[in-house]
């Protein structure tokens, strides 16, 4: 003892003991060591440390410091993976950001891009349950991947756990699932779906070719819109609300009213800009 407490270095003349105090966070017996000065009636703690806790409270303390690192790990295990299987912005796009994105004196470009700089500041200071869906519909183009990009690059900046693809990527990732020997199943995706903070769904009404096609994506985007209910989702989509039913089924088109901002972008093509003279 008298190697760490102060009063005792140098010095033989003293006793210790054990006493039985109370746990300051249950009010259970706990024990703290305790010395005084040979010849002193004072009792005086060896530790520094005012109160003491009970094996059982030092206990479940040390085992929520290992659940929370486990927890820890495992954020940054699912945000590694989930970057490879489920990060797939547009070359064209990596370094997108708001401030990269030219409002052109377009009102309703102007007001997608306040709607989405307020719908980020707001994602951090409410719970997921609070959280809405947002529809972003235009004409190809318009900026509409662009002001998706910047949302999800900006939340997953700030340590959210955002996935970025278009429903085609995400449906063919799915049907990837049936092949004999494929290493996930579709219960594996679907389970990977409702852990995102945030899920951007970019192209949404262009996955689908033939008449197959389209009554097996519209069911599997169903499904997905299903399980993301409590989840923020984010879409964008080349159809307007007047066509959008037609593109995804009626049955999915009522579904997305559901908790979802809908946002019309109307401008010109941007990419006009980029063309070769």
């Amino acid at each position: 003892m008298r190697y760490y407490v102060e009063e005792l270095k140098g010095r033989d003349d003293y006793e210790a003991r054990i006493n039985q105090v109370a746990c300051y966070i249950c009010g259970e017996q706990a024990e703290r060591t305790e010395y005084r000065i040979l010849g002193c009636e004072e009792w005086k703690p060896a530790s520094k440390k005012y109160q003491v806790e009970c094996s059982k409270c030092r206990d479940q303390k040390v085992i929520k410091k290992i659940n929370e690192h486990e927890a820890i790990n495992l954020r940054e295990r699912l945000t590694s993976r989930f970057k490879e299987e489920y990060w797939f912005i547009p070359e064209d796009l990596k370094e997108a950001g708001f401030k990269k994105f030219q409002v052109n004196g377009k009102n309703s470009v102007f007001e997608t891009k306040r709607y989405a700089i307020n719908y980020i500041k707001s994602f951090s200071k409410i719970s997921s349950e609070q959280r809405h869906n947002l529809l972003i519909m235009g004409n190809p183009g318009v900026g509409k991947t662009h002001i998706a990009v910047a949302i999800a690059r900006t939340l997953k900046d700030k340590g959210f756990l955002v996935g970025f693809l278009t429903t085609g990527t995400l449906l063919a990732k799915i049907k990837a699932t049936y092949q004999k020997g494929a290493s996930k199943t579709e219960e594996d995706i679907f389970k990977d779906l409702k852990k995102f903070d945030l899920l951007v769904l970019d192209d949404l009404g262009s996955e689908a070719r033939s008449k197959d096609e389209f009554d097996w994506s519209k069911n599997k985007l169903f499904e997905i819109i299903n399980l993301r209910i409590g989840k923020p989702t984010v879409y964008t989509t080349n159809f307007n609300e007047e066509h959008l039913p037609t593109a995804v089924g009626e049955r999915v088109f009522s579904r997305l009213y559901n908790n979802t901002k809908f946002i019309e972008l109307v401008s010109e093509d941007y990419r006009k800009k980029f063309q070769v003279k």
